[in-house]
């Protein structure tokens, strides 16, 4: 029995030293946190992208869908420009 006993107590001295302690486990859990605090950043950042880009195809969609107009109901803008006038040249007499 005594040198079962030894033998538990050798590998209880082993395993010991190995296992975590209370600030190990805290940064566990900060580098956690901090995981999650990272992944929920990004989670908001898709769905914000994913709306506005969504939107941005509805309402390009809208416009391709759009029926075009027809061809004699709208009638043409005319922008009339008053004439130009061009400077006369002076009138020269030949000389004899």
């Amino acid at each position: 029995m005594e040198a079962r006993l030894s033998a538990l107590e050798a590998r209880l001295d082993t395993v010991v030293p190995t296992l975590a302690t209370r600030a190990d486990i805290s940064d566990v859990r900060g580098d956690i946190q901090r995981a999650v605090g990272e992944t929920h950043k990004w989670m908001i950042a898709t769905v914000i992208g994913l709306f506005i880009g969504f939107g941005g195809m509805f309402l390009a969609m809208s416009n391709a869908l759009k029926p075009a107009p027809a061809a004699g109901s709208a009638a043409p803008i005319v922008i009339q420009l008053p004439p130009t006038q061009t400077p006369s040249a002076p009138a020269t007499t030949p000389k004899p």
